[in-house]
């Protein structure tokens, strides 16, 4: 049976996917559900990460498939993953067989996650993605629940934040730009599965970040930014169809 493999965004480990895990599991369809974590994240809390690059980080974690006997797996990833994705798939395409980018960022080449966001509101600079609510004057919790809380219950608010507030995210993964040079969205099956909720990426941005990652399909489901907390059940449901067995 097929290996899942899923990256986790930014702010965020990979105890995020913990929800979802749970509903993928029930179907017995698939082999291994296996987390990775960036540097300085969920079990890689506190390892240093100033000095990686994308490509580092990259390498690292098909290291980590490498040793896990990881072969045509599908790779899954969220959020600020996007900058990553390519990179792993480009240094070695024989781990991976499916590319699933789930709500994901993805910078023109030669651009960073930083840059592509701006500091500015959604639909002040039609070059930027911008933001929903002002990221410098709003109050960090504030700011973080308007990103990432829609829907969550209080519970899960509560969790996010706490296990959040102890995972960084490598310098490299937003602040360096990007290259997909090596990178053949056509020696995978590769889809995106747009947000339509998404309170961060705007579905139209979405849609740019599709056709930049080469996806040849695109799924819609009604949710915000992070629907493996929120809507674990049906994410898995799409993830199900999306994927053979």
């Amino acid at each position: 049976m097929r290996d899942l493999v899923f990256l986790h965004g930014g702010g965020h480990g990979s105890w995020c996917w913990t929800l979802l895990l749970e509903e993928m599991a029930k179907t017995n369809r698939f082999g291994r559900l296996i987390t990775l974590d960036m540097p300085g994240a969920g079990t890689k809390r506190g390892q240093e990460s100033n000095s990686e690059t994308l490509s580092s980080i990259a390498c690292s974690l098909n290291d980590e498939l490498r040793a896990a006997k990881v072969h045509q797996a599908a790779l899954i990833g969220h959020s600020i993953a996007g900058a990553l994705m390519p990179y792993m798939a480009a240094q070695d395409p024989s781990l991976f067989s499916d590319l699933i980018y789930l709500q994901t960022s993805a910078p023109k080449e030669g651009q960073s996650i930083v840059d592509l966001m701006g500091t500015g509101l959604h639909g002040q600079d039609p070059e930027r993605v911008g933001y929903p609510v002002n990221p410098t004057t709003t109050p960090k919790r504030e700011f973080f629940t308007a990103l990432f809380g829609v829907d969550f219950t209080p519970e899960q608010i509560k969790w996010v934040l706490r296990e959040a507030s102890q995972d960084s995210t490598p310098m490299a993964v937003a602040a360096e730009p990007v290259t997909r040079k090596g990178y053949d969205p056509a020696r995978f099956r590769t889809a995106y599965v747009l947000a339509k909720r998404d309170p961060i990426l705007p579905p139209a941005w979405q849609r740019r970040f599709a056709e930049r990652l080469g996806c040849t399909r695109i799924v819609e489901i009604d949710t915000p930014h992070e629907p493996f907390i929120s809507h674990p059940a049906l994410l898995a449901q799409t993830l199900g169809e999306l994927l053979p067995s």
